[in-house]
């Protein structure tokens, strides 16, 4: 896959009195075609001062962004002509049908026959029967598909979503990321910016962690839990809590809790401890049912780079 977005060691800094703010500091990344990518971070972290950089309406104080090609500092109009964002704090135009709103920015993205085009658009999302209802007016699940309507109708190569199912129901997130997807196999490219963990690891291919301006971590969902698994837990199901742990007690680096009945956490530093634990757990008398190894969740993966990222900015 070609690079479709390359960001150079760009940096922000923003004046508040005598004080300076990085809003992004040294940021390096690269957007392969055709695959999500995820941007995560706290509030303030840099994401939408980035994004905006992207689009052209705000500019970097050093280093350079390059999108399909095309410098943005150089070549603006041509990039914006090829890109569209998809906000979930996005508002409605007031007092204008859906149809009518996506008709205006047709006529903005100087689209060729636009009633063809968003008559289109609006089947493809399920929502030609709702065109003309007030924008306003829709419930969330049907405004996130208008605006992802209203983010395709320049065909976009490159698509930027900042928090897409942000206060949707649960029902109608499931359907957005499975837009998403449908996007990804379509061959677009894109940025996706969201709180939802879950969200990121099963839409994304690759993910930056951004906190205080700075790239904490990259990498793909597999590659950024196994940066974060100096230990392993292991979850034994078992009929005698206190048989397993007094087996355990014999074997060093291997640390044995009660997670809850019958069932025993052991956190190990060394795998290959896991023979030791196995043989030591066939001389137990209790029943052992089963032993599986538990993964970090993507949120425990999140918390712990985050808080590792703003311990290294107090050093």
């Amino acid at each position: 896959m070609q690079d479709a977005v390359i960001i150079s060691n760009i940096s922000k800094i923003y004046k508040s009195g005598k004080e300076s703010i990085h809003a992004l500091d040294n940021v390096t990344l690269t957007i392969k075609e055709g695959e999500i990518f995820g941007l995560l971070g706290p509030n303030g972290a840099g994401k939408t001062t980035l994004i905006s950089m992207l689009i052209g309406i705000l500019k970097q104080d050093s280093g350079s962004i390059s999108i399909l090609g095309m410098d943005v500092a150089r070549e603006t109009s041509k990039i914006q002509n090829n890109i569209n964002v998809v906000s979930g704090f996005s508002r409605s135009l007031i007092s204008l049908s859906v149809e009518e709103c996506l008709i205006y920015y047709c006529m903005l993205y100087n689209v060729k026959n636009p009633k063809a085009k968003v008559d289109r658009l609006l089947k493809k999302m399920g929502l030609y029967e709702a065109r003309n209802l007030l924008a306003e007016d829709l419930s969330s699940g049907m405004r996130q598909k208008y605006l992802i309507c209203k983010g395709l109708l320049n065909d976009p190569k490159i698509l930027l979503l900042d928090e897409p199912t942000v206060g949707l129901d649960v029902e109608s997130a499931i359907l957005v990321r499975k837009m998403i997807k449908e996007l990804k196999g379509n061959g677009m490219t894109i940025l996706l910016t969201t709180h939802n963990m879950f969200e990121a690891e099963e839409l994304c291919d690759n993910i930056a962690f951004i906190n205080r301006g700075k790239i904490v971590s990259i990498g793909t969902p597999k590659e950024l839990k196994s940066k974060i698994m100096s230990t392993r837990t292991v979850e034994i199901h078992c009929s005698d809590e206190s048989c397993v742990l007094s087996s355990l007690k014999s074997l060093p680096g291997v640390k044995a809790k009660v997670k809850s009945p019958q069932i025993v956490h052991v956190n190990v530093t060394d795998y290959k401890k896991m023979k030791d634990i196995m043989l030591v757990l066939s001389s137990c008398k209790g029943e052992i049912y089963s032993v599986n190894e538990l993964e970090p969740t993507f949120e425990e993966i999140y918390i712990k780079m985050i808080n590792q990222s703003q311990g290294d900015s107090h050093e």
